[in-house]
């Protein structure tokens, strides 16, 4: 009984109340989508391309040199030149990693703030569009949607279009 008249004077409260009688609008987007489908996702993606190139050619440099010293290994008979390449092939190798592992690092942060970038940027654009058009809810996840309440196609024009289509 404690808990049956709060319940009632809730429901009253919202009867009286104009606003409680207005339909909700709520919109839906499909994030997943949005990250694959639009350009600036895709200009980013570039752009990490672009700036780790040369890294990432030194990178794959270094792992070639190291398999070839490695290769060359089992043929060499004379112990002392066998011990030098050994000790080579070990600096290289430990070179490599360290490398290898910074170049990693180095990316998955750059990754990481643009990543943040494009997050806040695509918050930004869905608050205005919720904003503009008066919803009072959008989703991201949700196991149904409707095309009627579906706003990917209007965030991702805001993103700049469509990601170009990948020649075959």
């Amino acid at each position: 009984m404690k808990h049956v008249f709060p319940g009632i004077l809730l429901l009253c409260a919202m009867s009286l109340h104009p606003a409680a009688a207005q339909p909700l609008r709520i919109g839906y987007i499909d994030g997943p989508r949005i990250e694959n489908d639009s350009k600036l996702a895709f200009d980013i993606a570039e752009s990490l391309r672009r700036e780790f190139a040369a890294r990432e050619q030194e990178v794959r440099g270094m792992e070639a040199r190291v398999k070839a010293l490695q290769s060359q290994l089992p043929g060499i008979k004379d112990p002392r030149e066998r011990e030098t390449k050994e000790r080579e092939f070990q600096t290289l190798a430990q070179r490599f990693e360290q490398q290898a592992r910074g170049f990693v690092d180095d990316l998955e942060r750059r990754k990481a703030e643009e990543r943040r970038k494009y997050f806040q940027e695509v918050t930004q654009i869905v608050v205005q569009l919720a904003e503009a058009q008066k919803f009072d809810l959008v989703v991201q996840d949700a196991v149904f949607a409707s095309k009627a309440v579906d706003l990917t196609e209007v965030v991702i024009k805001a993103l700049g279009g469509p990601a170009p289509k990948p020649k075959p």
